[in-house]
């Protein structure tokens, strides 16, 4: 079954601030993992809170049976994962 993908507004919001070149690779990797093609870091942080790493980038999603919601992109930085 294939995954679905929901893309929350804060997420849209994040992303749009980024450069061309950061957001090429970023949904170059988010296609990669929806598609379950190419290699790619993920991680689980929490229950229901999981993290794609694309370079400087994480982007938070959560992962319910075959959707994928993304939440937010972030730059990593000290207190990125303190907020979670």
């Amino acid at each position: 079954m294939p995954i679905k993908l929901s893309i929350k507004s804060k997420f849209t919001k994040n992303f749009k601030k980024l450069k061309p070149t950061d957001q090429a690779s970023i949904k170059k990797a988010i296609k990669a993992f929806v598609n379950n093609t190419g290699d790619f870091d993920v991680l689980r942080i929490q229950k229901e809170l999981w993290r794609l790493k694309i370079g400087k980038w994480r982007v938070f999603f959560t992962f319910v049976q075959d959707v994928v919601t993304l939440l937010t992109v972030e730059r990593r930085k000290s207190k990125t994962y303190k907020k979670r």
